[in-house]
């Protein structure tokens, strides 16, 4: 073996040194170290919890947006119903003032066309009128007779 030629010798000083090296440590172990690392671990707890808070938070707010997003929908939907409800209202409206404005002047083109017709008679009624004393003339003047 290669540590067979050497001796240790432990005497008093080997006790006193290895005494203040332990005796620093533990003090330093208590007073430093334990308050650092219970302060180290305090902190990293919180850190995790607040990131662990802020995922909750952000999971929640995603969820609000979902359903923000879902009442936009619902609002357009109803939106769009009550546009075509009064487009549809407002068709049928202007289809009925339609017809009743096609009956008016259907009820004038008749009214109109009667008047025509009585006014046509009339002037039929005195153009035969007319024919017949100019005929008559014509008669008297080329038979040189009244007729």
């Amino acid at each position: 073996m290669v540590f067979a030629g050497l001796t240790l010798d432990v005497d008093a000083t080997a006790l006193v040194a290895l005494a203040l090296i332990i005796f620093p440590f533990v003090i330093l172990n208590g007073l430093v170290f334990k308050p650092f690392l219970e302060l180290f671990e305090k902190r990293h707890d919180r850190i995790e919890g607040a990131v662990e808070r802020a995922n909750q938070k952000l999971e929640e707010a995603e969820r609000q947006a979902e359903a923000f997003e879902e009442q936009i929908e619902a609002a357009k939907r109803k939106g769009l119903e009550k546009r075509n409800a009064i487009r549809a209202a407002a068709q049928t409206a202007m289809n009925e003032k339609i017809a009743e404005e096609q009956g008016s002047v259907d009820q004038r083109v008749k009214q109109s066309l009667a008047e025509i017709a009585k006014e046509k008679d009339g002037a039929m009624s005195t153009v035969n009128a007319e024919a017949h004393r100019l005929a008559d003339i014509t008669a008297s003047k080329l038979l040189g007779r009244n007729i």
